[in-house]
């Protein structure tokens, strides 16, 4: 028996590739009906159960005009529900943007101006009810818990560059850029990803990441094209994670190094300490090499991967395998090369040693450009002479060596990533401007014990619980630094900037 979105929302013969996303759910669907596809807490959903209550949810859609538009979701990961809501909005055509559980409101509506999003998903918790209230011109839907069948259905055609979800990053003036990730660009990531390495319907997936950070759709549609099952961590579980991932029997392991590094220092990571994992893929962070052997001794029968990938190339666009014979070094572990047939180039620029430059990427993978944001998009995606198509311009400062493998050195623009989100160290600063009463901030990324911490120094005296409190209502958790220091004057380098380079060496001495 096939189920209404199945049979008519979107018909398999309209995708336009056979990587697509949901067209790969429902080879799987067909392929192993009974596997559990999901756990979360104590639901389990088997990939019947999984397609059915998500056709469910793309019925609801497609009857309230939903095809081609963008459809908001509070991506609550504590129950299985946002899961077949992800899916219900791609079966349905349309396109899903994620906002982070605990908002704040302000960002919350910043995202949606930027976006013109005018759909949303009311989930059965009831989390988006502020932003209900918020933006009453938003057309808020409550999906039924089964599909009432095809009536009133029609078919969804959908293309290569209709887009499948939208995601934010940080940018340094005017509030987070959204990015229109194609499913053409995703169906690209899965193909180049699938065809490299060799997961099974026995598999165990970890499912770390919130689903507004790009690397949650590797977790979701890697997993579900092989059958496997997707395990949710619990929110409040990083401490435990290994015993969480030794109780679950994962076996494919993703996750931001900073998640290693707090198992580190928990003395999580002893010998043979997570058995069954046989791959382990890291992303979002620089991964420290000492870090990926401590890792090793944990888990010795895994290949450990570390990718690397902007929002704006789709998850992830590069890789290197750590072999167990490679000798612990100092520093981080390579970027490596291209897992597909995506392309990159160092474009030279001034100052950079030979064989370093910034980082460009062009591709399948690659996005288009920023919503609603055309200086942005000028800027970052751009034509090079004698090269085609587009390339964008990551900010990365990477060095290549004479066998082609790329080394990440640092961001040119002083952007950092922590526990696998991309953050702009400005819009910090924004948000914490107007409470210093004519104050000056500067935050910058301090490396303390394998871990990117963020460090704001003021100039003025604060109390700075009163500036936590503030900033816990203006930006997201990850955003939160872990340091405010007050200084009479914050110093400037040569060229009346402030000097960076000495405010991270005031935060480590600071630290110890």
């Amino acid at each position: 028996m096939r189920y209404f979105a199945r049979s008519v929302l979107l018909p398999e013969r309209l995708l336009m590739s056979s990587t697509d996303p949901i067209a790969l759910f429902r080879q799987a669907v067909d392929r192993w009906p009974e596997n559990i596809a999901l756990v979360v807490g104590e639901e389990q959903l088997s990939y019947a159960d999984l397609d059915r209550r998500s056709d469910a949810i793309a019925a609801e859609l497609v009857r309230a005009g939903a095809v081609g538009q963008r459809v908001v979701l509070i991506a609550d990961r504590t129950t299985s529900w946002v899961f077949e809501a992800v899916l219900g909005i791609m079966k349905a055509g349309a396109s899903c943007v994620p906002l982070l559980p605990e908002g704040p409101l302000d960002r919350w509506t910043s995202m949606l101006d930027r976006c013109g999003a005018r759909l949303g998903l009311i989930s059965p918790s009831g989390s988006e009810a502020a932003l209900r209230v918020e933006r009453p011109h938003v057309e808020w839907i409550a999906p039924k818990s089964e599909s009432n069948g095809m009536s009133g259905a029609l078919p969804v055609p959908v293309s290569n560059d209709q887009e499948a979800y939208v995601l934010f990053t940080s940018g340094s003036t005017g509030g987070p850029k959204g990015v229109g990730v194609s499913r053409a660009n995703l169906s690209a990531y899965l193909g180049h990803l699938l065809a490299r390495y060799q997961f099974s319907a026995s598999d165990r997936f970890s499912q770390h990441f919130a689903l507004p950070f790009d690397l949650s759709f590797h977790d979701l549609f890697v997993c579900w094209a092989s059958g496997a099952t997707l395990c949710v961590r619990p929110e409040s579980g990083w401490l435990r994670a290994a015993a969480w991932a030794r109780s679950m029997g994962i076996t494919v392991w993703f996750s931001a190094p900073s998640l290693a590094g707090v198992m580190r220092r928990a003395r999580a990571l002893t010998v043979g300490a997570l058995p069954s994992i046989r791959y382990s893929f890291f992303c979002g962070e620089a991964l420290p090499w000492q870090l990926a052997q401590d890792w090793r001794i944990a888990a010795p029968a895994s290949r450990i991967i570390n990718l690397y990938g902007p929002t704006e190339a789709t998850i992830a666009i590069t890789s290197f395998e750590i072999l167990p014979d490679m000798a612990t070094v100092q520093g981080v572990v390579p970027i490596g090369r291209s897992i597909g047939s995506d392309r990159t180039l160092v474009a030279p620029f001034e100052g950079a040693p030979p064989g370093e430059g910034e980082l460009l990427l062009s591709g399948p993978q690659v996005t288009k450009g920023y919503i609603n944001a055309p200086e942005a998009t000028q800027k970052a995606f751009v034509e090079l002479p004698g090269q085609e198509g587009l390339w964008y311009r990551t900010g990365d400062h990477v060095r290549e060596d004479a066998d082609g493998i790329l080394h990440f050195v640092g961001r040119i623009d002083h952007q950092v990533k922590r526990f696998g989100q991309r953050i702009e160290p400005g819009e910090v600063d924004e948000a914490m401007q107007p409470l210093l009463d004519g104050g000056n901030a500067v935050s910058v990324p301090v490396l303390m014990n394998g871990a990117t911490q963020l460090v704001t120094f003021i100039d003025v005296a604060a109390d700075v619980r009163w500036l936590m409190d503030q900033l816990r209502t203006k930006l997201p958790v990850v955003y939160l630094p872990e340091r405010i220091i007050s200084l009479p004057e914050i110093p400037r380098n040569t060229n009346g900037k402030w000097d960076r380079v000495k405010l991270i060496q005031m935060a480590q001495h600071d630290a110890g």
